[in-house]
């Protein structure tokens, strides 16, 4: 009997999911075909034959979906180890990774802290070995690098000495020293050194030599002019610029240099560290006094 056959019998259209279902069905045409209601012995038979064959079909779905179950159990579970040792192992390697991290946040940041506590200590320790034996000469400037920085040379003891030093590279033109002015080739001022070790040294450009103030005279004379609305030549510009560098330094004239620059390309020396000094009541009695208005 094939199963087709035995559901047709039973008048199912699909296979039983348990032996009750089954049976339930068997039991309402039992008592239409049993030989004792007048039912046919023949038919009778073949109902019973039916129904064991769709049982054993039952029993052999359901050992089926048993074993498929039992597999799929299995497999679960061994996805489950699995993929417990997967997260235990990224939890390792996570942890392996977070010290490796932890090392190199702590050598940065020791690497970091002795860098800051040498940039801290540098140029004292360069004051103190200056101070040991100090000695001043007028250092010029040979040439302006490309790189913001500049060369300049002294003598000491019939030895020329020359060092770079770095500067700030302003308005993509001018390459700046520590007072704030543009170095230019053929710029004297003071440098400060060791006379046993000229390599301990420092720049002291707010001390600049009178032919120095006479080229930067003539770098920022037509800036002057314009600020005090005067024409060239007029000896009242040459006065303020005078009393200014004398009241003010290597910074005043500074401000006046850079005084048209925003305070993003020059936050030192820009139009409003300008306007502070000209509203200062110094700055306009030095004004004044060269006769201007």
């Amino acid at each position: 009997m094939k199963l087709e056959r035995a559901l047709s019998i039973l008048g199912l259209l699909r296979l039983p999911k348990t032996d009750e279902e089954l049976n339930a069905v068997y039991r309402e045409l039992a008592k239409k075909h049993h030989p004792d209601k007048g039912g046919s012995e023949a038919k009778f038979q073949e109902l019973a034959e039916a129904v064991n064959y769709l049982k054993r079909a039952i029993s052999l779905v359901n050992h089926r979906q048993q074993t498929k179950r039992r597999k799929e159990d299995l497999l679960a579970k061994k996805r489950a180890i699995l993929r417990e040792q997967m997260l235990k192992r990224r939890a390792e390697e996570d942890k392996i990774r977070n010290q490796q991290a932890q090392k190199w946040i702590i050598g940065v940041f020791v690497v970091g802290c002795i860098l800051g506590i040498w940039l801290i200590a540098k140029p004292k320790i360069n004051h103190w070995m200056i101070e040991k034996n100090r000695q001043e000469a007028m250092a010029e400037v040979l040439r302006v690098n490309t790189q913001a920085s500049y060369t300049i040379s002294w003598i000491h003891d019939g030895k020329r000495y020359e060092e770079e030093i770095k500067g700030r590279f302003i308005n993509g033109m001018w390459v700046v020293s520590a007072a704030g002015m543009p170095v230019v080739p053929g710029a004297k001022f003071i440098v400060a050194y060791n006379a046993e070790n000229p390599a301990y040294f420092e720049v002291l450009d707010q001390f600049i030599h009178t032919e120095t103030a006479d080229l930067y005279y003539a770098l920022i004379k037509a800036n002057l002019e314009e600020y005090v609305d005067s024409m060239d030549g007029d000896t009242d510009v040459n006065c303020l610029y005078w009393k200014l560098i004398d009241e003010y330094g290597v910074d005043g004239i500074a401000h006046l240099h850079f005084r048209a620059l925003p305070m993003r390309k020059n936050w030192s020396h820009n139009e409003r560290t300008f306007n502070a000094l000209a509203e200062s009541p110094r700055f306009q009695e030095l004004y004044r006094s060269c006769g201007l208005p």
